[in-house]
């Protein structure tokens, strides 16, 4: 049977028996350890996540009333109840802190992530259930009619047609066919993607996503130091010849901790070259992605990004030795070529949540729906990262994401890995003694 951390046991052939909580300093560091060590010994996913999390949440008061304790395990505790908020409290299946309901219905600007009256047009919508060549151009005739009645260049809309590689829509469809709008507006943009029939014999696709990232203070105008972001998926629903617009939430009852995939409000947009018109659409897509760069670190409405752990690939990094590199990489890399993986392993010199978000425990471990992580679709799949680099080669690249993984998850010899040792704050602890 797998290692369980205290709190939930299970028993045989028995009902569950829920230990009482500890009631003093000593308890309250043995449990800590002990679940660290646990969960690091775990897949790091599902049923061990929600149990920690339960019992953090049961024994809450005993731990506010230990100030030592409550201290030397905030990185423990504000981990494991970021993780669990979708799946531990009610009205919170987006995993924010805020409630869901709140989320929606108390925005800066109450636009925010309403989908444009334009959009709901309904020969638009139906041009996009036809998805042939002359629906399409009709749809985008129709951005481009939009524009002509805007007198500012700077907030006319852009629109193209794109297929992601990796990345279907959230309906269950599993397309990955997307028609794409751009709504710049004064004090926020909205990036808005529509699901395009992928299998022409398959169901049509539901979804429409939004993502609308916030620029200016409301009340004031002034210019946010750090924009925020907020995300809504729409749903379509097909009654005769109508096409209704709701919500995801609504119809389904079903989201997602948004965190999870957004380590950055808005990500790059990266086409199936194979299936991408590039002399009709590239330039375009180099504006929006060109745009979505200029806001740099996005900070999601109810997340804290610091709760998901450290950043992956610090600059320096006391596991970064020799002997772990050519263990991390063993079959993979040259031993002249290590000390350059050691070099690649600096995300954190740009994922650094000023220029864009940090990459921790989401980002190496959460398996996106067509296979990988997002780690190893920018690294080995895309090779958009790291950023500028093209010297490694694809068994390079693959080792880079090993060792990444390595230095994070699962660590060295006697010493933790990156996101373990956060988690356990020794320093503190001892300190205390």
């Amino acid at each position: 049977m797998r290692a369980r951390p205290w709190g939930i046991l299970y028993l045989a052939a028995s009902p569950l028996v829920v230990p009482p909580c500890p009631t003093d300093l000593p308890g309250f560091r043995d449990w800590h350890v002990r679940t660290t060590h646990a969960f690091f010994a775990s897949d790091l996913e599902g049923e061990i996540l929600d149990d920690i999390g339960a019992t953090l949440r049961r024994c809450k008061r005993q731990l506010e009333a230990l100030p030592t304790a409550r201290t030397c395990m905030s990185n423990f505790s504000s981990f494991f109840e970021a993780v669990t908020q979708d799946k531990q409290m009610n009205g919170h299946k987006m995993g924010a802190s805020i409630p869901d309901e709140q989320y929606f219905s108390e925005m800066p600007y109450p636009e925010m992530l309403e989908l444009p009256a334009e959009l709901k047009d309904q020969p638009f919508l139906r041009w996009l259930d036809k998805n042939d060549d002359a629906s399409l151009t009709s749809a985008l005739q129709y951005i481009d009619g939009i524009n002509k009645t805007i007198s500012d260049p700077r907030l006319e809309w852009i629109a193209f047609i794109y297929t992601s590689q990796h990345l279907p829509t959230p309906d269950g469809t599993r397309s990955l066919g997307r028609f794409f709008v751009y709504v710049p507006r004064k004090d926020f943009d909205q990036y808005i993607q529509f699901g395009l029939q992928q299998d022409p014999a398959g169901e049509l696709p539901k979804g429409v996503s939004v993502v609308a990232v916030q620029k200016t203070e409301a009340g004031t105008g002034m210019t946010l130091k750090t924009p925020r972001a907020r995300l809504k998926d729409f749903w379509r629903k097909r009654d005769g010849g109508r096409i209704e617009i709701g919500t995801r939430l609504d119809e389904t009852g079903i989201a997602e901790n948004c965190y999870a995939c957004h380590k950055q409000a808005t990500l790059p947009i990266t086409p199936d070259p194979l299936q991408f018109d590039e002399t009709r659409f590239g330039e375009k897509l180099r504006a929006v992605n060109a745009r979505m760069a200029s806001h740099g670190a996005i900070d999601l409405d109810g997340f804290t990004r610091s709760d998901y752990g450290p950043p992956m690939g610090p600059r320096t990094s006391p596991l970064r030795t020799p002997e772990f590199l050519a263990a991390c990489s063993a079959g993979l890399v040259e031993p002249e070529r290590l000390a350059r993986l050691g070099e690649a392993m600096q995300c954190a010199h740009c994922h650094d949540g000023l220029l864009r978000g940090e990459l921790n425990y989401p980002s190496g471990i959460r398996l996106q729906p067509q296979g990988g992580t997002l780690v190893s679709f920018y690294v080995v799949n895309h090779q958009k990262m790291p950023l500028g680099v093209t010297d490694l080669s694809v068994s390079e690249r693959k080792a880079l994401v090993k060792c990444l993984n390595d230095e994070y998850y699962r660590g060295f010899g006697e010493q933790p890995g990156l996101l373990e040792a956060w988690m356990l704050e020794e320093e503190c602890w001892r300190a205390s003694q």
